[in-house]
């Protein structure tokens, strides 16, 4: 006998944002779509990445800069980029989706938040992927095959290692749950700035372009998971978690100095950390779209960061 679902249970299924994404991932996932040709629409005119996204270029004495160690400091900007990309999908966001997956984390565990978890496991793999390819291509056509970055060289790796230190048990997995939610909330203003830039190589910004869709579906699948967790917190545990949250927002926004040392030397030119540093204190911050992040913070009845910050306190 044909069994039939009620009419309730449906109008449920149909309002359960999970399973609406789970449902048509076929359709919008990148790794579901055919694989761009990326060394065949390769044009080594164009650069690699836009130029007022390379604090390295505004310092003193950059403006001399040979056309030609121009581009390759453009190249190495956009290996810098991928590295940190690759990195917070890695060490931040792939252990959490795992983590998720566990019974001894009171997240949704029904069929449609599984699906939507082990998904999204699959789309980040497949970014990593498009990471590696993508700077493969530039390795070989700039000649910068021995430009790399130890992923401990950026900030909200390093900022995760140290929320987490000392803790273990719930405090260590609600910690790298906040980590990562910080980082799926934020990631898609990260990867706008390149996504619009149409004045460099075309692959490089479609890349980031189609991670980017991926992304935003990830902010909803982290923002529904956070809601199922943070409703089933006491009042410590809810501290500690905002806490983790606020940190991992402060971790993935810092700046990092470090890589730009690298990406000036692969055009010759020999810079020190604290004079990027220098010069980032004198700039206003790169702008980002904060959309998800607010539904976020409303979700948790958090009228905006800076009360974020305050409610962190107790946990931290």
């Amino acid at each position: 006998m044909t069994a039939h679902s009620s009419p309730e249970a449906r109008d449920d299924l149909e309002r359960d944002l999970l399973a609406q994404l789970a449902a048509r991932w076929g359709r919008r996932a990148v790794v579901k779509q055919d694989e761009l040709d990326l060394d065949g629409h390769y044009d080594p005119e164009f650069p690699d990445f836009p130029e007022d996204l390379v604090p390295v270029l505004s310092l003193p004495g950059a403006q001399s800069v040979p056309d030609d160690a121009r581009r390759q400091i453009l190249a190495a900007a956009w290996i810098s980029y991928n590295a940190k990309t690759t990195a917070v999908e890695n060490e931040v966001v792939l252990p959490a989706c795992r983590l998720m997956l566990s019974e001894r984390i009171p997240v949704r565990h029904d069929e449609s938040a599984v699906s939507a978890l082990q998904q999204t496991i699959i789309d980040e793999h497949y970014h990593i992927l498009m990471c590696h390819n993508a700077v493969g291509v530039t390795r070989r056509r700039r000649g910068l095959d021995d430009l790399d970055f130890d992923p401990g060289v950026w900030s909200v790796v390093r900022g995760l290692d140290d929320a987490r230190q000392g803790r273990d048990g719930t405090g260590r997995d609600l910690t790298e749950i906040g980590f990562a939610l910080a980082a799926e909330t934020t990631i898609g203003g990260y990867l706008s700035a390149l996504a619009t830039a149409s004045q460099i190589q075309p692959m490089n910004r479609i890349t980031t372009e189609l991670h980017r869709r991926d992304e935003s579906g990830h902010a909803v699948i982290f923002r529904e998971l956070a809601g199922s967790l943070y409703k089933s917190l006491a009042g410590p545990d809810r501290d500690l978690f905002r806490g983790a949250l606020a940190a991992g927002l402060t971790a993935f926004r810092a700046p990092d100095f470090e890589p730009w040392v690298s990406v000036a030397r692969a055009g010759q030119l020999d810079i020190e950390a604290g004079q990027v540093a220098e010069l980032a204190a004198a700039r206003p911050a790169p702008g980002r779209d904060t959309g998800p992040l607010q539904l976020l913070l409303r979700d948790l009845g958090i009228n905006d960061e800076s009360e974020l910050a305050v409610a962190s306190q107790n946990g931290s």
